[in-house]
């Protein structure tokens, strides 16, 4: 019913009736009626996922990569249930900050052990995950490196799988140091003056359309590179119709 308003509803999953929040506006998918599957927003709740670090920073809290396991492995990840419901579209949202990023693909990899610096999505389980969207976090904007966004001098393309399903922005013009940059908004499309990685592509927000439908839980992976690298996110929505 196009007329309901946004908020719980019970709907019929594979197990047992289950309550899940239906968007019923057009201003986050752009139709109407789409089950949030993945929500975070340390401006309603300050606490984060278990597998999640909870960061306080300038004012900021975000949550980010587990600050146990920063030295340890490149990904942390929270796994979010369909309940069963079916699904041929995948729409949502990050925002957040990084610290001292250093790059796009400086080691690239991915399935079981790849990862790019940022906030990952993909979905089925973590021994055949298919890659969704990517928020990547680039070294900087103004020297050459392979390390930097693909849109920013010297970056290194994105990988076959990725595609164009990625936003990639640097938090910093020049060589980054060991800080957050709370300064600098990710994905928002408010980069420097003279850089080429923000058009006007809708961000933060994706779509992306499935070849065909699925039931497929969903996998957020924060990934960083090394025990300096970390991207935090202070909301996150996915959707899923």
């Amino acid at each position: 019913n196009n007329h309901c308003p946004s908020g719980l509803y019970w709907i019929s999953a594979k197990s047992s009736p289950q309550q899940v929040y239906c968007d019923m506006d057009t201003t986050a998918c752009g139709v109407r009626g789409v089950m949030r599957i993945a929500y975070l927003d340390t401006s309603v709740s300050d606490t984060c996922p278990t597998n999640l670090t909870k960061y306080e920073v300038n004012g900021k809290t975000m949550c980010g990569r587990h600050s146990s396991t920063l030295s340890t492995q490149p990904c942390d990840s929270v796994y979010y249930p369909s309940e069963g419901v079916e699904y041929s579209h995948i729409c949502g949202r990050a925002v957040g900050y990084a610290y001292a990023t250093r790059g796009w693909t400086c080691a690239f990899a991915f399935y079981s052990t790849k990862y790019a610096t940022g906030v990952t999505i993909t979905r089925g389980p973590s021994d055949s995950r298919t890659h969704v969207w990517t928020y990547a976090s680039g070294w900087q904007y103004a020297q050459s490196n392979g390390c930097n966004c693909p849109c920013a001098p010297g970056g290194t393309a994105s990988p076959s799988f990725v595609g164009n399903n990625y936003f990639c922005e640097s938090a910093t013009k020049y060589r980054p140091q060991n800080q957050w940059y709370t300064n600098y908004t990710m994905w928002q499309g408010n980069c420097y003056e003279g850089s080429n990685c923000c058009p006007d592509d809708g961000r933060p927000w994706f779509n992306v359309t499935l070849d065909s439908p699925t039931s497929h839980d969903i996998e957020v992976r924060w990934c960083g590179i090394s025990v300096i690298d970390n991207t935090a996110t202070e909301s996150l929505e996915i959707f899923v119709y």
